[in-house]
Formats: C-alpha cells, structure tokens, sequence
C-alpha cells in the first residue's frame, strides 16, 4: 500500500484517544476490539455510538448546514426534500440504506404523499430502538437490522433511496451505486445524499490541521475541555489508519471519490456544500462545550462558522455535500 503524504499510519492523537476510552470503558473495550471480526467492529462501534461530544450536536452548526441547503435555517432537509419533491405525489417507497436509529425515516414517514419506508443497518441494537419507536408512532417503516448486500430487494421497487452519513461507509463508491443502487430505484426516482465526502479514512489534509490548531489555540480553556471535564485538548490530530481499521473498518475508505462517484451514475437536480473540512475535526471530543444557550457561546460558534467558510473560500476545499441526484 502507499501512503499519501497527508496520511498518519499511528499519530500521538491514537495514543491519547485510547487512553480516555479505556479510563472511560475500562479495558474490556480495547481488548472487545481485538477479538471482533470486521463486520462485528462495524456493528459494535455503531451500537454502542454517542454523539455526545460531536460538531454534529452544536445547533448554531446545524442550523447553517439547514441555511446552505434550503435557505431557511429552521427547515430540515428531510422536510425540504418532502416539500419540494414529494408535492402532488402518492404512493412513494422509500430506501434508506444504513438508516441507524431511524430518525430521518421518521421524518420522511409523516407525509401523506408516502406509503413505505425501508430502514436497513447492521447496528442491530440501533435498529430495534427505531422499530420500537416507529411502532409507538404508528408509522408505515420497516427496519430490518443485517447487511445489505444480502437483502434480495425487488429491481426497480423504489421511488427515493436515501442515504444520510452512510454511502461512506462503502467501498467503491461508483460501481456500488452503479450496481447495486441504481437497479433498485424506478425510472426517474431519486437519490438524497447528506454526506461526508472528504478524505479516505479521516487522513485530514495538512491545511486542514494547521487551520484546526490555529483555530484551537485562539479558543479560551473553558471551550477546549475533553468530556472528562478536566482534560483540556491541546492539538488537532490526524486519526491513524491503524486505529481507523480497528475501530470502525467500514469508516470513509473512498469518501474522496462520493461526489465523483454519484455524478458518474445520476443527473444532478441540485447538490450543496456543507463544509465540515474545519469544525469535524476541531470540535472532535469538545463540542459539547458549545451547546449552551448564553451570548459569550454563541458568539464563538458563529466565529468557528464563519472562519470554516474562509477556509472554503480560500483552499476551494469542501467535505461534505447534500444533493438530489435522478435516475435518467
């Protein structure tokens, strides 16, 4: 294998990454790692996921990834993507494939113009928690928990196939939409994609850790606080592959070639970038130190948006897109 310049087989930020997780889940969680086969890690690092310290739980964050995509900070995509595209429609089947804990299917349910959602993701206990959930809703969504490559879909069955932070999860991202995507949607359906498309396996471009570090060093200590709430992070690091393959095996393997790869197999009606080169990595681990309500916290997340979107401007660099792609 060759490894690109921008690319880390260990880095120091591995070491420090497990050393919170095992003070944090004891030494069973290294040793369960070990011991798992790859579709086991897959599955058990998203069964046993939280999203407690991401960039993703900042809602000023959200708020502007909801302003690029629709123009209203308030409209989520699902309910932009229903509104525009689902109007004067009945009858609709929608895929998502890698749906977790069921809450864009949720969403997606609730119009009337839809008859049938398929939810499908290896993360059994993510997947019970969203039956459960959809049957206490009354909602017409069926969850199945195992591996897609194995489900015998009906060709040419579905009307939308979604996928939200999961198409890079897949290897081969063009000839798996060309031969496994493209047959299950109608003539016409459509493709929704909100996804991370920068770097394979997290390996953040130079440019990309020298800004974070910059960035980070100019933030006060209260704002750079681990979970722990004692351990201040002090620098941005790139994951190393090692780690990446032992954690979560499926994490980003030709994420650099998603974009490429949906424009290689569907029409672009529309398509939006989102960022997430900067605010991913620098937040990793603090985020939560950016969830409050109060006037100093917010005035620091609109300067690490707005700062992020310099960046963009500048290197022409982007790591993220929404888009609504047509089979022709």
């Amino acid at each position: 294998m060759i490894l690109k310049k921008d690319t880390s087989v260990v880095s120091w930020g591995d070491f420090l990454d497990v050393y919170h997780k095992i003070r944090q889940k004891g030494m069973s969680y290294l040793f369960s790692k070990l011991h798992l086969s790859h579709s086991a890690r897959v599955s058990s690092k998203w069964d046993l996921h939280t999203a407690s310290s991401d960039f993703w739980e900042v809602p000023e964050i959200v708020m502007d990834w909801n302003k690029s995509i629709s123009g209203d900070e308030n409209k989520e995509y699902e309910d932009y993507v229903a509104e525009k595209y689902f109007k004067g429609k009945t009858g609709l089947k929608i895929l998502s494939v890698g749906c977790g804990d069921g809450s864009h299917e949720r969403k997606f349910a609730v119009y009337p113009a839809v008859e049938k959602v398929v939810g499908i993701d290896i993360a059994e206990m993510r997947v019970k928690r969203a039956r459960e959930m959809a049957q206490e809703l009354k909602l017409p969504i069926e969850y199945i928990a195992g591996d897609f490559f194995k489900q015998d879909f009906e060709k040419e069955s579905f009307d939308v196939i979604l996928f939200s932070s999961s198409l890079h999860h897949f290897s081969n991202i063009s000839t798996f939409l060309q031969n496994y995507i493209k047959p299950l949607l109608k003539n016409g359906g459509l493709l929704v994609v909100y996804e991370f498309s920068g770097p394979n396996r997290l390996q953040w471009r130079n440019s990309q850790l020298k800004e974070a570090n910059r960035i980070l060093q100019t933030l006060p200590n209260k704002f750079k606080t681990l979970y722990d709430g004692k351990t201040l992070k002090k620098k941005v690091y790139r994951p190393g592959l090692l780690r990446m393959l032992l954690v979560d095996p499926s994490e980003a393997p030709d994420s650099e070639n998603l974009v490429k790869g949906i424009h290689d197999n569907f029409t672009v009606l529309e398509e939006a970038k989102l960022g997430w080169n900067i605010l991913h990595s620098l937040l990793k681990g603090i985020a939560h130190n950016f969830v409050s309500d109060d006037v100093e916290t917010k005035k620091v997340v609109y300067s690490l948006i707005e700062q992020e979107k310099k960046f963009m401007q500048i290197t022409k660099e982007n790591d993220a897109i929404f888009g609504v792609y047509r089979k022709d």
